[in-house]
């Protein structure tokens, strides 16, 4: 069992509650200290990790075909089934999708479609804004799969960006990839 950096105190420190007086001092500290305030979506975004597991995309190679064979593991493993896939054989004779959608609005980003793909074809990569008001939306096809952002090189940071409207989806665009913006974690003033 770990041990924690809790103090214990006596009978005096329970009867004079210490406890209690030194929390009400952590919480008056964050009153009186400067907020901590990112400017989301207008001006800042918080790119994720590689880990992250966010919307959907799809690999190509470099003649800019899907690495997907439409093996269908993918919607087979699915543990909320909102994964489409139906076959078809091109006239090389090669397996590739029909049709492969997504429903987002099922989707547990759970990442088992892409552990399962023997093709390394399908991704979950650093995108999470995927709200709107409309339900059809929400049901990704595979020309938008391949579209869709991938993973992060650096993440983890907060970026310039600015809020853009198309059509009737709002989405953040950083404005300047390659710089920094302020690093807010380091401002949260904690407690010792």
């Amino acid at each position: 069992m770990a041990r924690t950096g809790v103090k214990q105190h006596s009978w005096i420190g329970r009867v004079f509650l210490f406890d209690l007086l030194a929390g009400l001092r952590l919480t008056l500290g964050y009153m009186v200290s400067k907020t901590v305030t990112q400017h989301y979506p207008d001006y800042e975004k918080w790119v994720p990790y590689q880990r992250h597991r966010g919307h959907h995309f799809i690999k190509t190679n470099e003649d800019g075909e899907v690495n997907c064979v439409a093996c269908e593991l993918c919607s087979q493993i699915c543990p909320c089934d909102c994964i489409t896939v139906i076959p078809f054989e091109n006239e090389k004779g090669d397996r590739r999708p029909k049709v492969f959608d997504i429903d987002l609005a099922r989707c547990l980003y759970c990442g088992l479609c892409e552990d399962a793909c023997p093709a390394d074809a399908i991704k979950l990569g650093q995108e999470y804004e995927v709200s709107t008001t409309n339900r059809d939306t929400l049901v990704v096809h595979l020309e938008d799969l391949i579209a869709a952002p991938r993973k992060a090189e650096n993440g983890g940071v907060v970026r310039p960006a600015r809020l853009h409207r198309k059509g009737g989806l709002r989405s953040v665009l950083i404005t300047d990839p390659d710089s920094r913006g302020q690093d807010w974690w380091t401002r949260i003033r904690r407690g010792k």
